[in-house]
């Protein structure tokens, strides 16, 4: 016979058109490209007619009218008033926003306010999105409103004068309703009404240049302050010092960064300190920022890191703003070195060495000041405070431990390593003991005892009561397999004079693997 396949593949593409006026319009051909091949849809005609306004509702996107910064956090507020009467005729909403899809142009942060019990749904070009709003009852022109507000915080990325589009909603309002049989209200006929608040323009303009302080990193609000605190203050020279640098203020926190300090007005003196180049990540929490940032003092003559400057720029101001941290005090010691000539032998040697170049030196006269001026009784000196041995041993036997009959203490030490093994290995086996469960280690038990007489059995028939045995004691059993091993036993040992022959080779492996398999299977 001839068998043939075939497949077919469907793709679905769907698109959301908006028309802002009414009208006819034509979209299409559509142009499909697969593998070369191009296929090609007809064109479509809309017309489109005019959703009547609502006086029963209204949108208001509210935005500052003052020109605004690039960086600057300018708080937005999306408020849709519906007459309380309507609110049960509702059926359904779409909210749409152009400024929400001006992504970049601007950029956006949510603002939770605590008071959030509800939600809005606004259309964009990547879908539908739900925004956490708050809904408050209010009074406007002599009639009681639910007004739904959602907060958001809009940041300008680049400068110049740009057209926000009007934000719109269109509402379905219920007309005619039925009940179905659980006594459902649902709308048999709505009718779309329509509301649409007024464009706007946003003015952004740049940061200023003139008069920007070194200090400043890109900050934009108002109110920051800056503390800086050293994790210890007693050091030698080339030490690390961690400092913990603190910002708070009315701004991006998530955005703001630190200045260039070394080198700069208000920051370090590149010959007192070394700070490493690069800009330093900060973690944001509890409304504040925190770097951690690791300085080295250079010389002796450092008492204190001095007042740090911060510099950020306040829009409401129209000005850059400045503050410094609190000056930190410093002990800085020299650094000790050491050289070759602190290395000595041993005192004892050391200590002869001298005296003899001392007692074969002519003596000079004595005076008060001889000792002063006697190298040989200064290196004496020098010796005997050293007082350490710091000599170079020669020796591997000494080195490995072998020498002067100490390869009996590595006996010892390997002896006492392999002993903690063995205990860590026996305290191991022993905490699994004690929690396997009585149950399991008593399947366990009668799964391995039925296994050993799978092993021993000479018949079909024993083979196959034995596999039946452990499947019925086992937990995971692979049935298909099973089923097909126990057909093939059945077959052998009721057929005429068949029952009690011995088993194939093949066929006795393949009943122990299965035995083995059920048995492995549960946690043996």
């Amino acid at each position: 016979g001839q068998m043939s396949q075939w497949k077919s593949v469907r793709f679905v593409f769907h698109y959301r058109f908006t028309m802002d006026q009414k009208g006819a319009v034509t979209l299409g051909p559509f142009h499909v490209i697969q593998g070369g091949a191009t296929a090609q849809t007809q064109s479509v005609t809309l017309e489109f007619g005019e959703i009547p306004a609502g006086g029963d509702q209204r949108i208001l996107l509210i935005l500052p009218d003052d020109p605004v910064y690039v960086g600057q956090r300018i708080p937005l507020r999306l408020q849709w008033w519906i007459q309380t009467d309507l609110v049960e005729r509702l059926v359904g909403h779409e909210v749409r926003v152009p400024l929400f899809d001006m992504g970049d142009l601007f950029g956006f942060e949510e603002v939770d306010r605590g008071g959030q019990n509800n939600a809005m749904v606004i259309q964009s070009a990547a879908g539908a999105k739900k925004y956490a709003a708050e809904t408050t009852q209010e009074v406007w022109d002599g009639r009681s409103w639910v007004v739904l507000t959602i907060d958001r915080i809009v940041i300008p990325l680049k400068g110049g004068d740009y057209d926000i589009p009007a934000a719109s909603v269109i509402l379905e309002e219920g007309v005619r309703w039925q009940r179905s049989f659980f006594g459902e209200r649902s709308a048999t006929q709505v009718r779309r009404l329509r509301a649409t608040d007024t464009p706007k323009v946003l003015h952004v303009k740049p940061l200023p240049t003139e008069g920007q302080p070194d200090s400043f990193a890109g900050a934009i609000g108002q109110g920051f302050t800056l503390e800086v605190s050293a994790g210890r203050s007693v050091v030698q020279v080339g030490d690390p010092i961690a400092l913990t640098v603190t910002l708070r203020g009315d701004g991006s926190l998530a955005t703001a960064s630190l200045p260039r300090w070394v080198g700069g007005e208000g920051g370090l003196s590149e010959k007192d300190f070394r700070v490493p180049e690069g800009n330093l990540a900060g973690l944001v929490a509890d409304g504040a920022k925190k770097f951690e940032v690791m300085v080295r003092v250079l010389h002796e003559g450092v008492k204190e890191i001095p007042p740090l400057a911060y510099s950020w720029f306040d829009p409401r101001k129209g000005a850059y703003e400045t503050t410094t941290s609190r000056p930190i005090a410093l002990s800085v010691g020299a650094a000790k070195m050491v050289s070759a000539g602190d290395v000595v032998r041993s005192q004892e040697a050391a200590v002869g060495e001298e005296k003899s170049e001392v007692d074969q030196s002519p003596k000079p006269p004595m005076s008060g000041g001889s000792e002063q001026n006697d190298p040989g009784a200064k290196g004496v000196e020098s010796s005997l405070l050293v007082g350490a041995d710091l000599a170079v041993e020669r020796d591997v036997d000494v080195l490995l431990g072998l020498g002067r009959g100490g390869w009996w203490l590595a006996v010892v030490a390997w002896g006492c390593y392999g002993g903690g093994l063995g205990l860590l290995a026996y305290g191991g086996w022993w905490w699994r003991r004690s929690r396997l469960d009585p149950e399991v280690d008593s399947r366990r038990r009668q799964l391995r005892a039925l296994v050993v007489g799978v092993e021993r059995a000479q018949t079909p028939h024993e083979l196959a009561d034995g596999l039946r045995r452990m499947a019925a004691v086992a937990v995971d059993v692979p049935r298909g397999e099973l089923d097909r091993l126990l057909e093939i036993l059945d077959n052998l040992a009721y057929a005429p004079q068949g029952g009690g022959g011995s088993v194939a080779e093949d066929l006795k492996s393949r009943s122990v693997v299965m035995a083995r398999r059920l048995e492995g299977g549960n946690g043996s």
